[in-house]
């Protein structure tokens, strides 16, 4: 696996932040301002499913596009963990894209409270790109991978 040249601190440090409200958000049943994180018109692909019989979201593997299926999704995630998941992203790894953009990945680990403690659900990986916007930096495709398969 090869990476390019490392980002501006200042860039990373605005894209870790990003992130940050990403999966607070997301757990907060914030869509619509979960949803903001991405361009107008940012992907989420989701390159397989993780069956809801084996723990998983459930979620058909395909691509949410705009802001307004992004927002349906994440109001499907909170409504099938009835607000009872929280994800986490680790191992954060930036760099330099053509075009003055940001690539990106990350491991995404879901733990699952519905049935008291806490158990991990799903642990995938995120493959992502960053574009800066006047808005700010914003996700504009996130492709997932998740287990269980």
């Amino acid at each position: 696996m090869t990476f390019a040249l490392m980002i501006d601190p200042e860039a990373e440090r605005e894209i870790r932040f990003l992130l940050g409200r990403y999966v607070h958000l997301l757990d907060a049943g914030e869509a619509a301002a979960w949803a903001g994180l991405f361009t107008p018109d940012g992907r989420w692909i989701r390159r397989n499913a993780a069956p809801a019989v084996l723990g998983g979201s459930g979620i058909a593997a395909g691509e949410r596009r705009g802001r307004a299926e992004l927002a349906e999704l994440a109001e499907y995630s909170v409504r099938n963990f009835r607000g009872l998941c929280r994800h986490q992203m680790t191992d954060i790894l930036l760099w330099r894209a053509g075009g003055g953009g940001v690539q990106g990945k990350c491991r995404m680990i879901i733990t699952d409270f519905r049935d008291g403690p806490g158990r991990v659900a799903m642990v995938g990986s995120y493959d992502m790109t960053f574009a800066r916007t006047p808005e700010g930096w914003r996700i504009a495709m996130l492709s997932a991978e998740f287990l269980p398969r």
